[in-house]
């Protein structure tokens, strides 16, 4: 059996193993071939491309073989996906979908979660944009036998955890930082806490107030790369 037939085998189990989303179904989906192709084809290394790539990648995985809807997507938090021992766990409001590796890095689903949280994470560790641009810029390129970040340590700040996922862009391609309404513990405001927490929310706005529009502008996004 081909990498691609089983892959194709491997979404129709994680569909199974996802809870109802009754209210929530997802979008239609492309090919299997077709997504391997796009994600093989994605920039990893390289500024702003490297750190763009590794976004859509995580958006791909996410609408198509994940199969969640944009809104849910959209309303995602970085600390409600979970990602160890080559699994990545996603937590909805529909539920749990669970991802497991495959062979070829460039299409291992876990590990295109794992590299963007791991950037995303950067954002806040160092908020000087100049740091995030500088390590993708030297990042080596990844290929089919790149190691599986996915199988080490992806533990991130409880910041990070608090801010979108998917946080939008602007037209240089940086984030614009969110921080999720729903969260509303006390954020540390003394020492090295208080420079994240201030990072974090930088030109923030309640996750809510925006994932109607976030989701729109994420669907836009996937049938720009797949050509709808």
């Amino acid at each position: 059996m081909t990498e691609t037939a089983r892959r194709g085998q491997d979404r129709n189990a994680t569909a199974l193993h996802s809870t109802d989303r009754r209210n929530n179904l997802p979008q239609q989906r492309h090919s299997v071939e077709h997504v391997d192709r796009v994600l093989a084809e994605l920039p990893s290394h390289g500024w702003t491309a490297g750190w763009l790539g590794r976004r859509d990648r995580a958006l791909l995985v996410l609408s198509q073989i994940a199969q969640l809807s944009y809104p849910d997507i959209a309303a995602l938090t970085a600390g409600e996906v979970q990602i160890i021992g080559g699994v990545a766990k996603i937590r909805t409001i529909g539920g749990t979908t669970t991802l497991r590796r495959t062979d070829n890095d460039l299409l291992c689903a876990p590990c295109a979660l794992a590299r963007w949280v791991h950037a995303l994470d950067l954002t806040v560790v160092y908020p000087d944009g100049r740091v995030i641009a500088a390590v993708i810029a030297r990042a080596v390129p990844l290929t089919p036998q790149s190691p599986h970040l996915c199988e080490s340590n992806n533990t991130i700040t409880e910041v990070t955890g608090r801010l979108a996922l998917l946080p939008p862009i602007d037209q240089w391609g940086h984030p614009v930082r969110a921080v999720p309404s729903r969260s509303k513990e006390q954020l540390p405001m003394q020492g090295r806490g208080a420079a994240r927490t201030r990072a974090a929310a930088t030109l923030a706005t309640p996750i809510a107030d925006g994932e109607q529009q976030r989701a729109i502008g994420l669907e836009q996004r996937v049938e720009i790369l797949l050509g709808s």
